[in-house]
């Protein structure tokens, strides 16, 4: 599913699986809601945010991807708020490449990398997480990073 351009749909309560890339692509300044729904399987991430845009993921449950469950690069933003994102192959969520979303009250947990890493000049905000169970750190700040860390954020390994 890609949303791109200008586009703001409201996708919600849907199955998004077996993709041969990743379950959802959000970028060109895309926005959108997405709300409650299943995200799983797909070859690459669970979903990609990128090139400057800017959703809102709340209540979905992301999880069993190939790659990372949420990719945030090339400036992406976005609110995340109230997801599950699990057991997938890489990082629970990755923000990277000046990305700036706000990760708020998410429960990250059984990943085979950290559950949220930021590098590579990437940053935004961090509130009230859980982040549990992750074979990595829980949280992983590269050098240079400027990430606000607010309220009680988990993060055990």
């Amino acid at each position: 599913m890609f949303c791109r351009t200008g586009s703001n749909p409201v996708i919600q309560k849907n199955k998004i699986f077996g993709g041969k890339n990743g379950g959802v692509l959000i970028y060109n300044s895309g926005e959108g809601l997405l709300v409650d729904n299943d995200i799983y399987c797909n070859a690459l991430a669970g979903v990609w945010i990128k090139t400057e845009s800017n959703p809102i993921l709340r209540r979905n449950k992301i999880y069993s991807g190939k790659e990372g469950g949420v990719c945030i690069f090339n400036s992406g933003r976005g609110l995340l708020e109230e997801n599950d994102i699990f057991d997938n192959a890489f990082t629970g969520v990755l923000v990277s490449s000046g990305s700036r979303p706000i990760l708020k009250k998410n429960r990250i947990f059984g990943g085979k990398a950290a559950g949220i890493e930021v590098t590579n000049g990437g940053g935004g905000v961090i509130e009230e997480n859980e982040v549990f169970e992750n074979d990595f750190d829980g949280i992983s700040l590269a050098t240079g990073v400027t990430t606000t860390l607010l309220g009680k954020v988990d993060h055990l390994g």
